[in-house]
């Protein structure tokens, strides 16, 4: 069943049409891509995204299906990392609000991301840490920032503390110089020099920071893998921090952005947070809470939010 959702979910997702703030932004992007030749075309933006872009256009199937090919990759990742929580619709639930209604519609090369990064966890919940430090490389071909995940993975292969932060350090230094160094100016003027500011970031933060709290509560109670463990206790206490780092960022966005990539943390959480209670009353009475102020969040956005009106609403699909 939880398959099959996923299959709908990708549709949803991917088949929409003029839904989010960015419609029109990636739709440029894909001519600007389609227009050139190969090598050209793949490095206008990020590499995944743009052979995305270049082969969808080689194939006949257009903006259309680079947005299909993107909710489906965010899709396997929700379903599979769900799968290995306790109640996997609450995790799935917990997607909904922000990841699949604002990311996945708006934010759509960095939700693809964040989706390669909820398939990786999910292999690193089964000990695989290589398949999971693959996944950051791979996500870092559709979102550069998220290769600033790749100080967990020294965490994990790292023995000595002593080469620790001297191997973090290196890794950052190559992550600027090779993979952002080019991306600077852009972020830059797009986020720090414009103010540029994120509407709701600091709400958006503390709602992370809150279960991710909570997980720092229960984790020693969880039946997880240690590597798993290890990687979500770093992501917790990173969402507590952007939370508190907000006040003090010269650019909110910055902060919001980089926050998007500890949402994880809130999935597994608002899951396993029904597992610390006992008996089947109690845990439908947790769940049904856990459910409602999910929806409560997700439609009052949809209904007050003035950028919700303006994007979102009313949702509209290929061919409608």
């Amino acid at each position: 069943m939880l398959v099959f959702f996923g299959m709908v979910l990708s549709l949803f997702i991917g088949l929409r049409f003029e839904v989010g703030k960015d419609w029109v932004q990636y739709n440029y992007l894909y001519e600007v891509i389609s227009d050139e030749p190969f090598i050209q075309a793949v490095g206008v933006t990020d590499l995944g995204y743009s052979l995305i872009n270049w082969l969808s256009y080689q194939i006949g199937f257009g903006i259309a299906g680079v947005f299909l090919f993107c909710a489906i990759v965010l899709a396997v990742g929700i379903v599979m990392f769900a799968l290995r929580t306790p109640y996997p619709w609450i995790a799935v639930a917990a997607t909904m609000p922000h990841i699949v209604t604002v990311m996945a519609m708006d934010h759509v090369r960095q939700a693809t991301a964040l989706g390669i990064i909820l398939i990786g966890l999910a292999y690193l919940d089964r000990r695989k840490v290589w398949t999971f430090l693959a996944c950051i490389v791979l996500a870092a071909l559709f979102h550069r920032t998220a290769i600033i995940l790749m100080g967990f993975g020294v965490v994990l292969v790292s023995k000595n503390r002593a080469l620790l932060y001297p191997t973090f350090l290196a890794i950052a230094a190559i992550v600027i110089q090779y993979m952002l160094s080019d991306r600077l100016d852009i972020y830059s003027s797009r986020y720090l020099e414009s103010e540029a500011g994120s509407r709701g970031a600091l709400l958006r933060l503390f709602l992370n920071a809150l279960p991710a709290a909570g997980f720092l509560v229960i984790q020693n109670r969880l039946n997880i893998s240690p590597q798993l463990r290890k990687v979500l206790v770093l992501m917790a206490w990173a969402a507590v921090i952007c939370f508190v780092a907000m006040p003090l960022s010269p650019s909110t966005v910055v902060v919001d952005r980089i926050g998007k990539y500890f949402l994880p943390v809130q999935i597994f959480f608002f899951s396993y947070f029904v597992t610390m209670f006992y008996g089947a009353v109690a845990r439908a009475a947790v769940a049904l809470l856990i459910v409602s102020y999910l929806m409560f969040t997700q439609v009052y956005w949809l209904a007050k939010s003035d950028l919700a009106q303006n994007f979102w609403v009313p949702y509209k699909m290929v061919g409608f």
